[in-house]
């Protein structure tokens, strides 16, 4: 009876054993990718034995990609140069853990290049850190200014807050160790490198987002972003390069506008090459050739608009970015005399005025901007030129109520002072 009953456990045991194994071996399967794909990882396939079980989501999105298949070997995209600022020895192979422009111009020094010029690469970084973080050479090689000083609020803010804040959009253009500048990886993220990710719009909103940049929202909002949520599953979004035009794809996504192959227009990695203003700083104005860059939009917008369509919108919104910079000269105005005047403090936020201007060019300013360029009516109303113009006249109000006052910041800062040594008392 008793050896009955053993044999029965043996049994069950076994059962149990072939069937986790079984269970095991389709799960790492379906983490593995393309098996046919995955022999070309390098170095014998050795990568793989670590990684399939470290990092079984990193393999599996390598197995599936367009790098796999084309024999892209993890070292080909890792490959440390010896004694290389970022190299590292793994495993007695020369490595990059985080692969640099420089890697990636192996294989498209094309693209490098043209995101090497672009607003995406250094300047990125130059619009929270200025000057400081820049040699003079990579000043000169960027033309930045060697003036240029730290953004107020991001030195206010601090690197505690700043890494996961700015930072993390901002360090598409961080400098490198190798003297390069940026990180390809923060639009081809992952390990899948697909063009149907960077295509689409969601990547660019991961960062084109929010209160002061909110393209995202702006184009969702837009007819192009209309048509993309009702028909966008339909598309080829890995058509060949060079391929795209109005025929396959009934409306432009963010890639479209601002970098990809369409109809005519040429394909580019420099995001500013078809943009005619710079919208981002207090006054807007206009970009060195712009001219040619607005030309080169038009070529992607002439795809489905008639050229008198296009150019009765460029008018508009030249208008519109025309019209918000007067409303922020005023408020600029406004705070430089209370500062010069010794009624707020001088110091940059250091006043509830201060933010108030600041949010009077930086938020609605710039969403009235963008909202005019990229068809979102509501942007350019709503949540922006009527912000705008409540914020002035708040502005307005307190300049008179300052004045009346006739109470300076150093007289209001001493009274603070000896209010406080009276209570410590």
């Amino acid at each position: 009876m008793k050896q009955s009953k053993l044999w029965r456990n043996v049994i069950a045991a076994l059962i149990i054993t072939i069937a986790a194994g079984y269970l095991f071996s389709m799960w790492s399967t379906s983490n593995k990718g393309d098996q046919a794909t995955l022999s070309f990882a390098g170095n014998g396939g050795s990568c793989l034995t670590c990684h399939n079980r470290t990092t079984p989501g990193v393999v599996k999105q390598y197995g599936e990609s367009k790098h796999a298949a084309s024999k892209v070997a993890c070292i080909d995209c890792h490959r440390g140069e010896p004694g290389g600022k970022l190299t590292v020895n793994h495993y007695e192979n020369n490595i990059v853990l985080r692969p640099t422009p420089q890697n990636c111009s192996k294989c498209h020094p094309t693209q490098t290049t043209q995101f090497d010029h672009s607003r995406h690469g250094a300047p990125a970084w130059y619009a929270q850190t200025g000057a400081s973080a820049f040699t003079d050479e990579q000043l000169k090689r960027y033309g930045l200014s060697s003036t240029g000083k730290y953004n107020d609020l991001y030195h206010m803010e601090g690197p505690e807050i700043t890494k996961m804040a700015c930072e993390v959009c901002h360090s598409i253009g961080k400098p490198n160790a190798d003297g390069t500048f940026g990180d390809c990886a923060k639009c081809h993220a992952g390990h899948t490198f697909s063009k149907a990710q960077v295509r689409k719009p969601e990547i660019c909103g991961s960062c084109h987002l929010g209160p002061d940049h909110p393209m995202k929202e702006i184009y969702e909002e837009s007819i192009h972003g209309t048509i993309y949520a009702n028909k966008g599953a339909t598309w080829d979004w890995n058509a060949p390069a060079g391929t795209l035009s109005s025929k396959n794809f009934d409306a432009p996504t963010c890639a479209i506008c601002h970098m990809s192959s369409f109809g005519a227009a040429q394909g580019t990695h420099d995001v500013g090459q078809r943009l005619s203003w710079k919208l981002t700083p207090a006054q807007a104005e206009k970009r060195v050739n712009w001219e040619t860059h607005r030309v080169n939009m038009q070529t992607v917008c002439l795809e489905c608009h008639a050229k008198t369509t296009i150019q009765t919108m460029y008018d508009n919104a030249d208008k519109v970015v025309l019209k918000g910079n007067e409303n922020v000269a005023t408020a600029q105005t406004i705070i430089k005399k209370l500062k010069d005047d010794g009624l707020i403090p001088a110091a940059p936020f250091s006043s509830s005025i201060d933010f108030k201007g600041f949010e009077i060019w930086h938020h609605e300013g710039r969403r009235s901007r963008f909202g005019a360029f990229m068809n979102g009516p509501d942007y350019v109303q709503w949540h922006g030129f009527y912000e705008q113009l409540i914020d002035l006249t708040e502005l307005k109000e307190k300049d008179a109520e300052l004045r009346s006052k006739g109470v300076t910041a150093t007289t209001s800062a001493q009274d603070t002072s000896k209010s406080t040594k009276i209570e410590g008392r």
